[in-house]
């Protein structure tokens, strides 16, 4: 499975966010690939319009974009990620 998380150097929650989201892939053993994109170039803007990302952090799975709720809450995270 490929996700992208949609970080922000300006983001207080990001690097949290990361973390947790790299704590539970590792958790669940699935062999998912996270691609990161940085909304703070003009790229990362692009990309984040593109994939409908408003805000940081983001995750897109599957064209379904999950904001920190879920980034911060490991529960919540294994239930998108365990397919």
């Amino acid at each position: 499975m490929n996700v992208t998380f949609f970080k922000s150097k300006d983001c207080p929650q990001c690097p949290r966010a990361q973390q947790v989201l790299e704590e539970t892939i590792e958790e669940l053993g699935a062999d998912i690939s996270v691609r990161y994109v940085d909304i703070s170039t003009q790229d990362g803007r692009i990309e984040a319009l593109n994939s409908m990302v408003m805000n940081t952090p983001s995750l897109v799975v599957e064209e379904e974009v999950y904001g920190k709720d879920y980034l911060l809450d490991k529960s919540r995270l294994k239930e998108i990620l365990a397919v």
